[in-house]
């Protein structure tokens, strides 16, 4: 090694002789030279040169061969690291045929069975070090050299390696088959051959191959978003090399390709075709799992040899693309998938049985309960989104039709897979039988966060696709026939009609097991929740508080029911209609018991708790089944429903009707009178269940619209439908009006419940029909009057909701009516104020907080007004923001020092310009007085904010909600005014109004810059919508924001817009480069010549600064792709601003060359940009435009040059 002796000791930061490592009985000292013998070559190749670098590479592979087994293996293993590194340092400089010749060299050495095995672990690394992922070492070389190692072995060398390691794990299997007596030194020698031979496979099955497809080229130079950049490889590699981790902190850890499909397998090329899909290959790798389970007595290889075999069959499972398959003949691409979908079935149905006869929830089987089902998935997601070539009877034939017909095993590989889901819900349902129950919920919390139910998750969506396949195929089938109604497609539809019909079938079978297995889990959960004790009954109410709804935790699950309920309604109602019933009547059976004091010593709370929790699930189960969620007026009944409902000869067997009509029912027996000595057993939970069901279900039954539907039943009509068609829905719906007012008479202090009351009462209300029903009926009156007379009753969180329905519903009563009910409303509101502000001692009283809280309600419930603003009460709305528009600005001045009432007030400012159209308004002076009043309200803001003294309140939620509320303030009345005038220079405007607005939007934006500090305005979630609105104001109020704006808060905005650039949030980014390119467009073309010089300097300071960021974050940075468009028209367009900073930074670029080769290729680079961009239509249409606010340059004619520029830039540029 004398020839890197030289080049060593030019590095001045190591202080130890390589010789050390040949020489030296030390493992450290040896571990350290190795290390520095790869920071020499890495950092002095140019002067040890190929010829040199190869010849050491060799001689430290000979050396590793030679002491094998006397180095110790942290040694060993940094060796063959080193050799790796060394490999890919020369690799792109390396003639191919040596190239080939040292991957040979590995291979031999990899199938010789030496142990340790040199050739593997070195292999190991290689393949780390070209993959090009967060394993990746620093080589301080450009992207371009990283991007040819790639493609280069990927192509020529990567198989050759991936077969030598299949060769060793077969050869190891027989040798494994051979000595099952031998001692246990020969078990542990295949064990770690093994391992090591899985560790290959295992990197290569996750490998992302390169792509001649432009985009995907595009996508690996400037890799993915920040959030998804690699993580730190600290532990990867084992604690041989955890000192030396890359430097994350700065980004340059960041993987230069990742794996587009993290959760998928990738897209092999055709080459691979013939030992990849090989019948012997594929049953090898389940066969290797079956040999690894013997291996677990060596868990001190972490991670496991087993672990790394299923995530391999995980991989190979999912094997997909058209180039895999590949063929000349259509028929035998098919035929090939067809091989390969057997073998797998075949090999996943004894790893299925093989599970299914072992104790699922034994320890140490959770790995391969997990990695069966995510392979199952896996496998079934990739089959059936392949589509098949095979025509049968003109027709493509489905993909899952494919599976059936092609592959004897399809069904009983199915009907496996659907065993598999039963038991692992069984399996859980044993659980809660057991003594282990106590353990899994303190490790756990409850059984749904235990393994088993997160492998029957995997499997529950794999089963959803099959059956969502199955119903999309249905619906066009339909659809079609609808168009070609003349034809015959009896033999047109035959194949796919009988295969899946059939499987149809099949699937209904299995539902119905599923399902049973699903609610008796259920059942059990209930009874494991619901508390036997008082101990258990505190911390049952404090958990129960912190949870989410069961209807949001459990979403996906009950989707998933609803799947297999619609495959057969009639068994699935019956049993569901069934359960609830028998628990309603014993509910009232104990409550009759209860009322008629015949309980006694019998009386159980525990029961009528868990009777009251099994009713809940029970009613989601419904809810879900019988429709989708949704409240507009497109939600409709779906269609196996009205199948089902249609088959039924009458109201009374129409269990659709039933299930509805219980749930009324249960609703009206749970809300009992407050007076009533049973009131104190109800259950709130299931109350806000039943209006949840009701809210999902009430707007898509009750008065339908039969021309939605070719057939709906008689006995849905007649249950909900109008009093025109024969229906009983009007009855109906006063019954649940009447049902929402025992509900607040009732729980008047359980805001949850009484928000699901609200949201019943708004979701009717998007309903027109039904709308029109509520208000014409004699109900509504009087529940006007009762909510307007008895809101201090209810939560203030509440009114604005209250507020919002009752003023939404009464928007469908007569003109009369309206104006009655309008009135009501105003008067409450006003009078919420006036009783506290308009009181003798209201500056003595106002921190009371009673009085605050009803200042606090008025100010929602004028919030809730705002919202429900439309085409009928636009108007008076508007009347009534001018008439409270003084009390909101003594609000402002009376609590300058609190947050709630400020916060409150910006609030319902957002929501008069979200909500308010203002073009709505008559004339000018009703625009210019809605303008002064934003504008004094604003200005009464900023007062009182600019003189409150900032403590450590001032950055906690509350303070940044009132900043986000008055940016989206302002950003909502540029909105609102857009919708009359596209920019302030429009003439559909008068100049008077727009310079108004213009005003008062400019001054919202100075309010939010001095009422914020520069630490909360770069808050992730303000600054998002704060660049958002400085974006639209450049666009669209340019010259306002010249004329009003001071000089200082100028300074600010290009303060902002450079913390967004290369900003780790998707749409921060976005949103300042367009920001950027606007604001750029108009200085260009409009100019600043008149502004004062103050500003001009800003405006030059600031565009310098974002010039050399924003060209700095496109040539270095791990870049989203997505936003490679936006920023290059951004830095066009500052480039045309300051073109000689531009030109200056480029020099600077050419500095850093080390080679006039390197210069020559970034300056004609850059020459081929220049005339591009000459050329483009796109910026020549900006310099000639004559409109005063000038449209930014458009991105998409740019893609082309701007890309070519920039990745041919970044290739040389960005270092790894």
């Amino acid at each position: 090694m004398e020839f890197i002796r030289v080049a060593f000791y030019r590095d001045t930061t190591k202080n130890s002789d390589p010789g050390i490592f040949v020489n030296s009985n030390v493992p450290t000292a040896k571990f350290f030279a190795v290390r520095g013998i790869k920071e020499a070559v890495t950092a002095s190749y140019a002067a040890i040169g190929l010829v040199n670098t190869l010849a050491l590479r060799d001689e430290l592979f000979q050396l590793a061969l030679a002491n094998s087994r006397s180095f110790e293996s942290f040694v060993l293993d940094s060796l063959c690291w080193v050799i790796a590194v060394i490999t890919k340092r020369a690799w792109v400089d390396t003639p191919e045929e040596q190239r080939l010749a040292f991957t040979q060299t590995l291979c031999k050495d990899i199938v010789r069975h030496t142990t340790p095995c040199i050739g593997m672990i070195t292999a190991t690394y290689l393949i780390d070090e070209i993959a090009g992922g967060s394993k990746c070492s620093q080589f301080r070389l450009p992207w371009e050299f990283h991007y040819t190692c790639k493609t280069t072995f990927e192509n020529a060398h990567m198989l050759h390696i991936f077969e030598a390691a299949l060769k060793v794990i077969h050869q190891q299997l027989q040798r494994s088959a051979e000595m099952q007596h031998a001692p246990s030194g020969g078990s542990h020698t295949i064990a770690y051959e093994r391992r090591s031979a899985l560790h290959i496979a295992d990197r290569v099955l996750n490998w992302a191959f390169t792509s001649s497809d432009e985009s995907k080229v595009i996508a690996a130079s400037f890799g993915h978003s920040k959030s998804g950049s690699g993580a730190s490889r600290a532990g990867q590699r084992g604690s041989s090399r955890d000192s030396d981790n890359l430097d994350d902190g700065d980004g340059s850890g960041s993987a230069i390709f990742e794996n587009e499909f993290q959760n998928r397998t990738p897209l092999f090329p055709r080459n691979w075709q013939s030992l990849l899909l090989s019948s012997e290959v594929l049953t090898m790798f389940f066969s290797v799992y079956e040999a690894t389970l013997s291996d677990q007595m060596h868990a001190y290889f972490s991670p496991g040899s087993s672990h790394l075999a299923l995530q391999c069959l995980v991989q190979v499972s999912g094997i997909r693309g058209k180039d895999i398959f590949a063929s000349a003949d259509a028929k035998d691409s098919d035929a090939l998938r067809a091989e390969f979908a057997r073998v797998i079935m075949r090999n996943q149905l004894q790893m299925i049985r093989h599970v299914c006869s072992m104790d699922l929830v034994s320890e140490g089987s959770e790995d391969m309960v997990v990695a069966t089902t995510q392979m199952i998935r896996r496998f079934i997601e990739t089959q059936l989104e392949e589509p098949s070539s095979t025509v049968v009877a003109n027709q493509r034939l489905h993909s899952l039709a494919f599976l059936v017909i092609g592959i004897p095993e399809a069904h009983e590989y199915f009907g496996e897979v659907s065993k598999f889901i039963c038991m692992l819900l069984n399996s859980a349902a044993g659980i809660l039988r057991s003594d282990m129950l106590q353990r899994v919920d303190d490790d756990f919390g409850d059984v749904d966060n235990y393994f088993v139910m997160q492998a029957f998750d995997e499997l529950a969506n794999a089963w959803s696709t099959v059956i969502n396949q199955i119903r999309e195929w249905e619906y066009l089938e339909e659809a079609a026939a609808g168009t070609n109604s003349g034809s015959n497609g009896g033999d047109k539809q035959v194949s796919n009609q009988s295969v899946l019909t059939s499987f149809t079938h099949f699937l209904v079978t299995t539902a119905y097991l599923i399902r049973s297995e699903y609610i008796q889990l259920r059942m059990l959960m209930c009874e494991d929740s619901v508390p036997s004790n008082s101990s258990r009954a505190e911390t049952f109410s404090i958990d129960q508080g912190l949870l989410a709804k069961d209807y949001v935790v459990y979403e996906d699950q009950l989707q998933f029911f609803a799947l297999l309920a619609r495959l057969d309604l009639r068994t699935s109602l019956d049993r569901m209609y069934e359960n609830l019933c028998s628990r309603c009547n014993a509910l009232q059976e104990e409550f009759k018991s209860l009322e008629s004091g015949t309980a006694g010593e019998s009386y159980n709370q525990h029961t009528i708790d868990l009777l009251h929790e099994q009713t809940q699930w029970i009613v989601l189960m419904i809810g879900f089944t019988l429709c989708d969620s949704g409240t507009s007026e497109r939600v409709l009944i779906p269609k196996p429903v009205l199948e089902y409902s249609a088959a039924c000869s009458n109201t009374g067997q129409d269990l659709t009707v039933q299930c509805i009509m219980v749930l009324l029912k249960m609703l009206e027996f749970e809300l009992v009178s407050p007076s009533s000595p049973l009131a104190a057993y109800g259950s709130p939970l299931l109350v806000e269940t039943l209006f949840w069901a009701l809210r999902r279900i009430a707007p898509v039954y009750f008065l339908l619209d039969r021309s939605d539907y070719r057939d709906v039943s008689k006995s849905t009509i007649t249950a909900f439908g109008s009093t025109g068609d024969g229906g009983n829905g009007s009855v109906i719906i006063n019954g649940v009006l009447d049902l929402v007012k025992r509900t607040f008479d009732l729980w008047s202090a359980e805001e949850d419940v009484l928000q699901m009351c609200v949201s019943v009462l708004l979701a009717l209300g998007q309903r027109t029909a039904i709308a029109r029903e509520i208000t014409s009926s004699s109900q509504f009156t009087p529940l006007m009057q009762y909510f307007t007379s008895n809101i201090s009753r209810f939560p203030e969180a509440i009114h604005g909701s209250i507020i919002e329905a009752l003023a939404l519903l009464a928007c469908h009563s007569s003109p009369a009516d309206h104006e009655r009910c309008f009135s009501d409303l105003k008067t409450l509101i006003l009078r919420s104020f006036s009783q506290v502000v308009h009181s003798s001692d209201f500056m003595a009283r106002h921190q009371d907080a009673r009085l605050v809280n009803q200042l606090l309600g008025g100010l929602d419930m004028m919030d809730g007004l705002l919202s429900a603003a439309n085409f009928r009460n636009m108007d008076a709305i508007f009347g009534l923001f001018f008439e409270v528009q003084p009390l909101f600005e003594q609000l402002l001045t009376v609590y300058a020092h609190g947050d709630e009432i400020p916060c409150q007030v910006i609030q319902v400012m957002e929501s008069a310009a979200r909500y308010l159209d203002v073009s709505s308004l008559p004339d000018d002076e009703h625009m210019l007085r809605f303008s002064h009043c934003f504008r004094t309200l604003l200005r009464q803001y900023q007062t009182s904010a600019v003189g409150h003294s900032k403590s450590q309140s001032d950055t906690d939620i509350e303070s940044l909600s009132k900043i986000t509320s008055l940016i989206s303030a302002v950003s909502y009345l540029v909105h609102n005014e857009m919708g009359f005038a596209p920019n302030e220079a429009s003439p559909s405007i008068p100049k008077a109004v727009a310079d108004d607005f213009g005003e008062t939007e400019v001054f919202g934006l100075y309010c939010v810059h001095v009422t914020a500090d520069s630490s909360q305005l770069l808050t992730p979630n303000v600054l998002r919508i704060h660049i958002q609105l400085i974006s639209e104001m450049a666009q669209y109020r340019m010259p306002s924001l010249i004329r009003w704006l001071p000089t200082e808060i100028w300074a600010q905005i290009m303060d902002v817009l450079l913390a967004g650039i290369d900003h780790s949030i998707y749409d921060v980014g976005h949103r300042t480069y367009e920001a950027i390119s606007k604001l750029g467009a108009y200085v260009k073309v409009a100019g600043i010549g008149s502004a004062p010089a103050e500003l001009r300097d800003v405006f030059s300071r600031g565009f310098k600064q974002l010039l050399s960021k924003l060209l700095q974050a496109l040539l270095f940075s791990p870049f989203d792709v997505e936003l490679v468009e936006y920023a290059g028209t951004a830095l066009v367009t500052l480039g045309l601003l300051d073109p000689s900073h531009l030109q200056t930074c480029f020099q600077g670029l050419f500095a850093q060359g080390e080679s006039e080769a390197f210069a020559e290729r970034l300056s004609s680079t850059l020459t081929k940009f220049n005339s591009d961009l000459e050329a483009s239509d796109a910026v020549r249409g900006l310099l000639k435009t004559v409109k005063p606010i000038p449209d930014p340059i458009d991105s998409a004619e740019l893609r082309q040059p701007l890309f070519e520029f920039l990745v041919n830039t970044r290739a040389v540029l960005r270092i790894k």
